[in-house]
């Protein structure tokens, strides 16, 4: 569908979008009418939605119908994908789980509750892991659906990528927002913890998980951050950054990566290099060393424990693979998990040996570009101990290998930084778009 000017409406950036419905070009209407369309079109070769009800949208748009003339919400009229370990109210929460298929949460989760007041319309519920680990549902890669579109947060991932919808809602502990949002050619932020609400959230790691966000640009995934923080600054990109400090630190993960997924980093760097602006190459400190796999074994603990219900009363619907982290948490004692936690403090309160005096640092998002379906959904390691660390983290796209897959440029400052973290990514973007 095309808006006055005969442009496609589903192909625009979410600013787009807003100033279409703001000028009257299109109303809200017909930027959902569009998007339904191109659900129509591609759902069934994707599987990205786990939720879907007509009537449900029907009602949010007769609601922003009623709207006064001239209202200001940042989102009016934008619809985005909530993944399915957030309550909703209207429509039903599995978790991922058959556990929970037919579980109808009586409340709005925080976030979806913010995205309503704010003008948003919740298309529906896009397919997560089972409780946002490893067990992937049936959800594809739309830029080649014989692979996977990584996971947790794989349908939110798929239906952006697959334009479906501008914006996406989902989540991280390990690598569950950068991991898909690189395999789905798209971007992905996950802001520092604690800066979005968790509340009204399936857990699986108190300490670490964070809601994540989905988009085709970074401008994009500031504008719904800032919605869900409630920090209206991370909106704004404008003022540019200048002459960032940036620092590309190999870490003992490196050594699982494909050497393509590396070199497209590497040739990004040296893109970045030839602009002007000089990039510091060298090794993770040694204290930091072990941090994936501290990562690992907290994340394990943490998520037996917030499974107690499932795992006492509902173990035979559960999958081998969460029955082997259960197995394997059970494993590591309460002296390891508590030692594993100062070594995480410690090296937090080192951040400093860690940047080195650099702004922003760089890595691959993934070890490889996206993996056959059979496959799974892809490793997490490279994302685990800047995840833990609770530093904000975001992807952009690179290049694409043969199979029409993409590489992924993973970015991270330090904690509480997201608003540079952001234009510094937004400066990149668009540097790498100019010369790629």
């Amino acid at each position: 569908m095309s808006d006055k000017e005969g442009n496609s409406i589903e192909d625009s950036t979410v600013s787009e979008l807003r100033d279409k419905i703001s000028n009257d070009s299109v109303t809200a209407r017909q930027v959902i009418a569009s998007y339904l369309a191109r659900i129509g079109k591609v759902e069934t070769e994707i599987a990205a939605w786990e939720a879907f009800d007509l009537d449900f949208i029907e009602d949010q748009l007769r609601q922003l119908e009623k709207a006064p003339p001239g209202q200001s919400s940042l989102l009016f009229g934008i619809p985005v994908g909530i993944k399915d370990i957030f309550n909703t109210k209207n429509l039903p929460t599995s978790y991922g789980s058959k556990i929970y298929e037919d579980n109808q949460p009586v409340t709005d989760c925080t976030v979806v509750a913010q995205l309503r007041a704010q003008g948003a319309v919740i298309m529906g519920k896009t397919v997560s892991t089972e409780f946002a680990y490893w067990k992937a549902g049936p959800t594809r890669n739309p830029l080649n659906t014989r692979h996977t579109p990584g996971g947790s947060s794989s349908g939110s991932a798929a239906a952006v990528s697959a334009g479906m919808v501008p914006l996406a809602v989902g989540s991280q502990t390990a690598g569950s927002t950068i991991r898909p949002a690189s395999y789905c050619g798209i971007v992905g932020f996950k802001p520092s913890i604690g800066l979005i609400s968790l509340a009204g959230v399936k857990s699986l790691s108190n300490s670490m998980d964070t809601v994540g966000v989905f988009g085709k640009s970074v401008a994009d995934v500031a504008l719904l951050a800032g919605v869900l923080s409630e920090i209206y600054s991370l909106t704004d990109l404008s003022k540019p950054i200048i002459s960032p400090k940036i620092a590309l630190l190999r870490a003992p993960e490196w050594d699982m990566a494909d050497d393509s997924a590396i070199q497209a980093v590497i040739d990004a760097v040296k893109i970045i290099e030839s602009l002007g602006s000089p990039i510091r190459r060298g090794e993770v400190p040694r204290e930091f060393t072990p941090l994936a796999s501290v990562q690992t074994r907290i994340m394990a603990r943490e998520a037996a424990r917030e499974l107690t219900h499932e795992r006492l009363y509902n173990k035979a619907q559960l999958s081998s693979s969460l029955l082997e982290l259960f197995e394997f948490a059970d494993s590591i004692s309460s002296d390891v998990y508590l030692s594993d936690r100062k070594i995480r403090d410690s090296c937090i309160a080192k951040l400093d040996d860690l940047f080195g005096g650099a702004d922003i640092l760089l890595a691959p998002s993934s070890l490889s570009t996206a993996p056959l379906i059979e496959e799974g959904t892809g490793s997490p390691e490279l994302s685990r101990a800047w995840t833990m660390l609770g530093l904000p983290i975001i992807t952009i796209p690179l290049t694409r290998d043969s199979n029409g897959l993409p590489f992924g440029l993973q970015i991270a400052s330090r904690p509480n930084l997201d608003h540079y973290l952001l234009k510094a990514a937004a400066w990149l973007e668009s540097l790498l778009s100019r010369k790629t």
